[in-house]
């Protein structure tokens, strides 16, 4: 985009842009993004803010249809502003960011099984690993094959995308049945459908759980895409959905050697007040610690809810097979698997998390390397 005109105003700089569209560039903005006071290797900003009044004006300027090159008081060089970056970075728009991925709800009728990615095509072309990514990030939830035939193997598939989460579970966790357990995952019961974790800090982001032995008769995963329960939800039942939205539910797990807890709401919404999260897990909520004429109100929305999440309508069942890995995003598709019969066969898998944040990082490099 080039700059047509450029007006002083008492505060911003008024740009008119040659496709017609106008923007502000603030005065006290420029000056703290003047791009010639970053760090020439690690691109953080050096500049002292407090160093200029907030009502700083420019001593003069001059522009061209490809920049912007202006005169502080107290700077000895002019800083110099390309209509490129002017445009991509004016104030009021986002600037495009490739991690930000159009989510899409699904239901049972919609979407029988995860969407399948090859583990082989991955780690070979990374416009394949780019396209599972993406994809994740739209419905939640993605399934990969064609891992080679080793125990580290959905382990090891992690590090194409970047640093593992640790918990008190360890960086990976085994799923199988033992003496003993600390959590029921590791028990043969059925697990209802749950969010991972809702009693840490920050919930686990992204869930990687991998099948490396299954003859056991049962046991099948199951999946629900929680965006899709809460846009019907907050459709059919708006005071119950205000309810779980406001109040902070108290979250527990404690054994042996750790007594981990946190408050926070059932739905998490974003900026726009749009599903973000959905934290669900019924095992371990904790007792609940509202004052006494709340807890009417919160049960009923809990307990509708929770009849909602086990509505067949959103209830996908899948039986993970050697070699294959479902990854899903735990803040947003619930998880849990069918009882099965210990005594039938082996079943082992084992999981990890990754951070959104390390996904959304992969994505951007991707997109960088492969823009397209």
């Amino acid at each position: 985009m080039k700059i047509s005109q450029v007006k002083k105003n008492t505060l911003a700089f008024a740009i008119e842009w040659s496709d017609g569209s106008r923007s502000q560039a603030p005065f006290i903005w420029l000056r703290d993004n003047d791009q010639q006071e970053l760090h020439p290797q690690t691109g953080e900003r050096i500049f002292d803010l407090t160093s200029v009044d907030l009502d700083i004006q420019p001593e003069s300027f001059d522009f061209t249809e490809a920049g912007l090159t202006i005169s502080w008081p107290n700077k000895q060089i002019p800083s110099k502003y390309t209509a490129e970056w002017l445009f991509a970075h004016r104030p009021g728009k986002a600037f495009d960011d490739p991690a930000v991925i159009q989510k899409q709800s699904w239901t049972a009728a919609q979407q029988a099984e995860p969407p399948r990615f090859s583990a082989k095509a991955c780690y070979q072309d990374e416009t394949a690993l780019k396209e599972a990514l993406i994809t994740l990030k739209t419905t939640g939830i993605i399934l990969i094959d064609e891992l080679d035939d080793y125990k580290d193997a959905g382990f090891d598939f992690g590090d194409l995308i970047g640093f593992k989460r640790e918990t008190n579970f360890g960086v990976s966790f085994e799923v199988v049945n033992k003496p003993n357990p600390n959590n029921l995952a590791y028990t043969a019961l059925a697990l209802p459908l749950h969010t991972d974790l809702p009693n840490q800090e920050l919930v686990p982001g992204i869930q990687f759980l991998h099948c490396f032995k299954n003859s056991a008769t049962g046991g099948g995963s199951v999946f629900a895409d929680a965006m899709a329960i809460v846009e019907d939800f907050e459709r059919d039942c708006p005071e119950h959905f205000k309810t779980l939205v406001e109040f902070a539910v108290p979250w527990r797990f404690h054994d042996q050697t750790c007594d981990i807890r946190r408050h926070r709401p059932v739905i998490g919404l974003d900026k726009h007040g749009t599903f973000k999260t959905l934290t669900f897990n019924a095992h371990l909520g904790y007792t609940p610690d509202f004052e006494p004429e709340m807890m009417y109100p919160f049960y009923a929305a809990f307990r509708e809810l929770m009849k909602r999440i086990r509505n067949e309508k959103y209830r996908i069942e899948y039986e993970l097979k050697p070699g294959q890995m479902v990854v899903f995003d735990n803040q947003r598709a619930l998880h849990g698997r069918a009882e099965f019969d210990p005594n039938s066969g082996e079943r082992y898998l084992r999981g990890y998390y990754i951070e959104h944040n390390e996904v959304d990082s992969r994505l951007r490099m991707l997109h960088k390397a492969h823009c397209s």
